[in-house]
């Protein structure tokens, strides 16, 4: 498959170009531009999938390698042929070269911060961070992340519209909107013998019928307060967490959804029982059963020593297993063209393998990949150069790809919102769709 550059022949820049040169007038440009729009159209039925790999994966050891360079940038992987004629990546990703046909990998995304955190932070939510110090497991946002951005604006369902899983992610708050725009998170693993998820079934002391007697109390009184015009902003939020937490706990499609249990072994197996393997298909059980956005963080990718061996023995096998199934599973259940898939980083690693046998933290250019919701499959969008050390065509930046997750999940990416005080603060600031990503 050719790079998009190529293979999208009519894209918008193009009609504009050709336009230009064959005379259009500017109501016939508007005219095809609504045309094109129309094939990107978003869908509001979209949920998303959003799993990050934490540490930086090593672009060009798995989707963008330089068989050309030397030996020291090129490392110790070959690159191989895939489902798709044309496109190559990396030989320790054997099975997921199998289902190339069905994402696109975007191999140049790009900006300027080699610290984790603030990594996080920028992957998180499309925003560049002030000052402050970003590492560590915390509510830690100065934007909302792009999670709480759907739970705020897209149409909820059957369960909270935003799940974190195995834990909180780093910079996955909601900031300004207010903590019921968090994620509900599961603190837990799935591939644990013993896992369960909590809060999602009543205390055993508190039956049907007493729960109900609360609620119906509390409503009763929150009715008062309101006449009364007493209610502090405080007291309402806690209602809100109530009443979350009570639908939450009587919904049998909640607690169907975080029964992993209840997949046939020979489904957990084909996932396989790890932490990717089985995060991925409780975020299968969940974006099936209705949440918008399923946050799955992949983590301990910091290969500063032993990077060929840390991908080969520890960190490759696993994605190389989960990833596929997931993508098979979901288009077998007729799932994929409303779940969009991102697989994502906080940077990239060094062009150059370090003394350690590593390679380090590298923002400069590395990639992601996208499936689902209308997303053409085989495609590569962007380029680096020789030495996968800069972007060479199409940079791609953390707002570019905000507004294109919120673009198909039905979301306007120009949207502006206020702080408590007023301020507006546009969502994905600045950033644009990559409409290359579009059949």
């Amino acid at each position: 498959m050719l790079p998009a550059s190529t293979h999208n022949q009519i894209g918008r820049r193009n009609f504009l170009r050709v336009g230009a040169i064959g005379g259009m007038t500017l109501p016939h440009l508007l005219q095809l531009e609504k045309v094109f729009a129309s094939d990107t159209a978003p869908k509001s039925d979209v949920n998303c999938l959003f799993i990050f790999i934490l540490g930086g994966m090593p672009h060009q050891d798995m989707w963008d390698l330089k068989p050309q360079a030397p030996a020291e940038i090129r490392g110790d992987f070959q690159p191989i042929s895939t489902a798709v004629p044309g496109l190559q990546i990396s030989d320790v990703l054997p099975q997921t070269a199998k289902v190339t046909d069905k994402f696109s990998i975007l191999r140049s995304l790009t900006h300027t911060d080699s610290d984790h955190g603030r990594g996080f932070h920028i992957m998180m939510t499309g925003k560049e961070p002030g000052a402050g110090d970003f590492n560590g497991n915390q509510n830690n946002n100065q934007h909302p992340c792009i999670g709480s951005m759907v739970a705020k604006l897209g149409t909820p369902g059957a369960l909270p519209p935003y799940i974190s899983v195995p834990n909180f992610m780093n910079s996955g708050g909601p900031s300004f909107l207010g903590a019921s725009y968090g994620p509900f998170v599961i603190a837990a693993d799935p591939a644990a013998p013993d896992f369960s998820v909590r809060d999602t079934s009543l205390p055993i002391s508190v039956n049907s019928a007493r729960s109900s007697r609360r609620r119906t109390a509390l409503q009763q009184i929150n009715q008062l307060e309101q006449e009364a015009e007493k209610l502090s902003k405080q007291v309402r939020s806690l209602d809100v967490f109530y009443e979350k937490a009570f639908n939450l706990m009587t919904s049998q499609a909640a607690k169907e959804a975080f029964d992993i249990q209840r997949e046939p072994d020979t489904v957990r197996e084909e996932y396989g029982m790890t932490s990717m393997g089985q995060c991925c298909l409780l975020g299968r059980r969940m974006v099936e059963a209705g949440c918008r956005f399923v946050s799955i963080e992949n983590g301990h990718w910091d290969t500063h020593r032993k990077n060929t061996w840390s991908l080969r023995e520890l960190l490759c096998p696993s994605f190389d297993q989960a990833v596929p199934a997931l993508l098979n599973d979901l288009e077998q259940r007729g799932l994929l063209d409303s779940t969009l898939v991102v697989i994502t980083t906080e940077f990239g690693r060094t062009p150059r393998i370090n003394d350690l046998a590593g390679r380090d933290h590298w923002p400069n250019v590395f990639s992601v990949l996208m499936a689902g919701a209308g997303i053409e499959g085989g495609q590569i969008v962007g380029a680096s150069d020789k030495q996968a050390a800069a972007v060479a065509d199409r940079p791609i930046t953390p707002e570019d790809l905000t507004a294109t997750i919120l673009h198909v999940m039905g979301i306007d990416y120009e949207t502006v919102l206020k702080t408590p005080l007023g301020r507006p603060v546009p969502l994905a600031d600045g950033g644009k769709p990559v409409f290359e990503l579009f059949s």
